[in-house]
């Protein structure tokens, strides 16, 4: 009868022991990601019914998430090298999920978040609601795109399974596609501008607006790319301590992800390997 409690102690403790495990390596998704998701995604699909928009920004505001998906799945395992840390971990799940920027709390960046929100998004959408159809037409893509931005760092930035380099690539793919559509965007506006002047238009002041708002655009977010994302931001996100990957095999141009089990043993019998060689050329030497 001891036996029989022993072997069912045993087993109700190995349960609980896998279970934590589990609660450890599969934590839960913040609550906020799925709501906010849906709402921005819901906002994303008026303004694509509501506004004329090219095939190519909305193929891209598709695909790109996709392919990032499928990227953060097969080649970075859901995050899993960073969840199966241990909570002693100088730099567990926790520790590296709690800030996206060191410098989040500071009052300069609040600033130029502000700023980021009002330039590139409340003053867009204002423009394509108020303004005359042709200023409307050239800013929709961009906010499209931006606002896709968004929708995908809602679900990644704070996300446990989204693994650091992922998180990077969201803003980053998305600030180097948008470029080209700033650059239409100010080209556009400058002809508007042009032709409204020629023309004496009464509504002249929006085509002002609207090419003052695709210059200040432009000019913002180039520097946001190159200057606060590549160099002030990359380093810190992409550390070894956050931003390290499982071992992958690649097979032409496909990853596959490496057992670590089946890693150690390779190594630990390289080693053994080695050592017999040593012991055996060690007596050849001394004769």
């Amino acid at each position: 009868m001891g036996l029989l409690n022993l072997l069912v102690l045993k087993k109700v403790n190995e349960v609980q022991t896998a279970k934590a495990k589990e609660q450890l390596h599969s934590p839960p998704i913040p609550s906020f990601i799925i709501p906010g998701v849906a709402a921005q995604t819901l906002l994303a699909a008026l303004m694509v019914h509501t506004f004329d928009i090219p095939t190519r920004p909305m193929l891209f505001c598709i695909l790109y998430p996709t392919y990032l998906v499928m990227a953060n799945h097969f080649r970075f395992g859901n995050n899993i090298i960073i969840r199966q840390r241990s909570n002693h971990h100088p730099f567990n799940l926790s520790v590296v999920m709690s800030k996206i920027f060191s410098g989040s709390d500071t009052s300069w960046f609040m600033c130029y978040m502000a700023s980021a929100t009002t330039v590139g998004v409340l003053l867009p959408l204002m423009t394509v609601v108020l303004a005359p159809t042709d200023v409307a037409e050239a800013a929709i893509s961009p906010l499209l795109v931006l606002w896709t931005q968004l929708t995908c760092e809602t679900a990644a930035m704070l996300n446990p399974y989204v693994h650091r380099f992922i998180a990077f690539l969201v803003p980053l793919g998305f600030f180097v596609y948008r470029e080209s559509l700033l650059v239409d965007w100010f080209s556009t506006s400058l002809a508007s501008y042009e032709s409204a002047s020629a023309n004496s238009d009464t509504s002249s002041q929006w085509y002002t607006f609207g090419l003052i708002l695709s210059s200040v655009n432009l000019i913002f977010w180039t520097a946001n790319l190159f200057v606060f994302t590549l160099l002030r931001w990359a380093p810190e996100l992409l550390a070894d301590e956050k931003c390290e990957s499982p071992e992958i095999e690649w097979k032409m141009i496909v990853p596959h992800q490496v057992k670590s089990n089946g890693l150690k043993k390779k190594k630990s019998s390289s080693v053994g390997v080695g050592d017999e060689q040593g012991k055996k050329t060690v007596p050849a030497k001394a004769a």
